[in-house]
């Protein structure tokens, strides 16, 4: 133990302070999210949280959302697959024809029709194309409704981005707080000099993302981030709860139809034909190798960190003028309330940063990252049964 050399071994310090103090292994999958930004209550709120459980993470360390780290979206990648999956005997399209079924296709991605036969048939009877169709079309979407690949289609087409409904998940917004208020408190310290950066058994085996230096937007290599991380640096963490918090996607996900997808590499359903396949899913450089499948969230912050380092009084107006970007660890900038981050210098020139964060008011600090083979693991069985059923 030591002190960081570089604002990259404070970083790597950082991540096994959190790591360490919210009572992880050091190969548990957890990545630190920054910026940290507090989740306001009220309209949008449950879309706030549900985004950070579509973000397909990176195999690092930490994600910068700021830096677009994590970009590939979990329900777009989804709908993705979904376009390049082949049902194993549709009849519906061909019995009801090309005219009805576009516009079948069109209602259902406005929510316009419900997913079944019956739906159909109701609907049919307002639609010209479809009138004549109604009951033998709604009798072949109910058979085809038998075939998970179909059903997944199916589900999909209401929701973004093929679709006008945004995403949901099993738990929204209301039930995370209540969970958070009545999770347990964690408090942790890191002292100067006493700075564990070696992250090299980590799940990325070291692997780090971007990040910022000092404030957020500055660069970690900067005069005034290296001066920071390399002359001593004391780090005091109080969070009143935390909470991993775990949500299933909505009735646009389909578990099965992916792991179906996961587990028969190169052959059926796979469209032979489409410009996504499994390798560019799944495989080395795949845009689906893993999955956030928990967020960790704080309530009631208080950060403080303390920089031994003498700061001039322009360096001091440098950084204050850029605190309200947020400043390291959590970049936490308080744009939109929930939060307060602040500098002040003692008459040596030294610094205290005080990061806060309000009762009540959640903020995401970090992630579990699941690999595909283990998110998708569980659903071997259930692709050879449907593999043997519907595709042999």
């Amino acid at each position: 133990m030591a002190n960081p050399v570089n604002f990259d071994e404070l970083q790597n310090g950082f991540y096994n302070a959190l790591s360490t103090g919210l009572g992880y292994q050091t190969t548990t999958p957890f990545q630190i999210v920054q910026p940290s930004p507090p989740l306001v209550g009220g309209v949008g709120a449950d879309g706030r949280l549900w985004n950070y459980l579509d973000i397909i993470p990176p195999a690092t360390l930490n994600m910068n959302t700021a830096l677009g780290a994590g970009g590939n979206k979990f329900s777009a990648d989804y709908q993705g697959v979904l376009s390049a999956l082949q049902p194993a005997n549709e009849l519906f399209p061909t019995t009801v024809g090309t005219d009805c079924y576009s516009a079948w296709a069109t209602a259902r991605s406005k929510s316009q029709v419900g997913p079944s036969g019956q739906d159909f048939q109701l609907w049919s009877y307002g639609c010209e194309p479809c009138k004549a169709k109604a009951r033998q079309g709604a009798i072949a979407l109910n058979r085809d409704n038998l075939d998970p690949v179909f059903v997944a289609q199916n589900n999909a087409m209401p929701y973004q981005p093929a679709g006008n409904e945004p995403i949901t998940f099993s738990s929204d917004y209301a039930t995370m707080l209540q969970l958070l208020l009545a999770a347990p408190s964690r408090n942790f310290q890191v002292s100067q000099g006493n700075w564990q950066t070696d992250v090299s058994k980590t799940w990325t085996h070291g692997s780090t993302g971007g990040f910022f230096g000092l404030w957020g937007g500055s660069s970690s290599s900067s005069t005034l981030s290296q001066k920071f991380a390399t002359s001593g640096v004391s780090l005091d963490v109080k969070m009143a709860n935390v909470l991993a918090f775990t949500a299933s996607p909505g009735i646009w996900f389909s578990s099965s139809a992916l792991g179906l997808a996961y587990h028969n590499p190169n052959s059926a359903p796979w469209d032979p034909n489409s410009t996504i396949n499994w390798e560019n899913t799944f495989g080395t450089n795949g845009n689906m190798q893993r999955f956030t499948t928990s967020l960790l969230l704080a309530n009631n912050m208080e950060i403080t960190v303390t920089s031994v380092a003498t700061y001039s009084e322009s360096e001091q107006t440098e950084i204050r003028s850029n605190s309200s970007s947020g400043l390291w660890p959590f970049y936490s900038s308080g744009g939109s309330g929930g939060s307060s981050t602040s500098a002040s210098f003692n008459s040596s020139g030294n610094m205290t940063i005080a990061i806060n964060s309000q009762a009540g008011v959640p903020v995401i600090i970090g992630a579990i990252v699941e690999p595909v083979q283990s998110y998708l693991g569980g659903e071997v069985e259930a692709a050879k049964f449907i593999t043997e059923t519907f595709y042999s």
